[in-house]
């Protein structure tokens, strides 16, 4: 058996906390060099101190800074080192259409196709996320891993093996081997428990913490 714990980073610095921003870099690279804020720094570095987390054998993260951020108190606390994919990324976003589509939030998990101008699917994280998992599953069978992401690629990448069963005050509601898995908002830094055998999905629990309480995170 093998048990992958998917994580999402911790609370970022909001972008309130920026005045100016003179550069001409493109959005998808200015999205990969936020940080972490001083209470997402905190909540990252108690999470990476629970036992559920100790005896990890290797980890991995997107290409974010704020996932790294995340991570590098369990490579302080247990000698690993970070392998970086940019598989593992957030879901580009690509142009705000939200004034064409008000539901859009609820409609990206209905729809796999559904996208703006530049940005991506459904379909396509939950394939790019399934694709670099598997390898990681091939790669270290029978083995603890951590794997630090984001909101959307983490729950785009559950559609593989769940059922949306939709939006319920503001709640993302979810069905696994015919039980509900989760019902809520996810949480920042938020902890998915998987075990597999081979590549099939056999358990799926979300790992809880009473002194990390909810907090989207953005």
């Amino acid at each position: 058996m093998t048990t992958v714990y998917l994580i999402r980073h911790s609370i970022r610095m909001p972008n309130s906390y920026i005045e100016t921003y003179n550069t001409e870099q493109e959005k998808l690279l200015r999205n990969e060099k936020i940080i972490l804020s001083v209470e997402g720094e905190k909540r990252a570095e108690l999470l990476c101190s629970k036992d559920e987390l100790k005896d990890i054998d290797v980890l991995y993260t997107s290409n974010c800074v704020r996932t790294l951020q995340t991570a590098k108190y369990l490579m302080h606390n247990q000698g690993l080192k970070a392998n970086i994919d940019e598989r593992l990324d957030e879901r580009r976003s690509g142009i705000d259409n939200t004034k064409e589509y008000p539901d859009w939030f609820e409609r990206q998990y209905f729809d796999e196709n559904f996208k703006t101008v530049g940005g991506e699917s459904q379909k396509d994280v939950r394939e790019r996320m399934r694709e670099v998992i598997n390898e990681i599953l091939d790669k270290h069978e029978e083995k603890r891993i951590a794997i630090f992401s984001h909101g959307y690629a983490i729950t785009f990448y559950l559609l593989n093996y769940c059922k949306f069963l939709g939006v319920f005050d503001d709640k993302l509601k979810y069905e696994f081997n015919g039980k509900i898995a989760f019902e809520k908002q996810i949480n920042a830094p938020e902890v998915f428990k998987l075990t597999f055998e081979g590549k099939e999905l056999k358990g799926l629990e979300i790992v809880e913490f009473d002194d990390i309480p909810y907090n989207m995170g953005i």
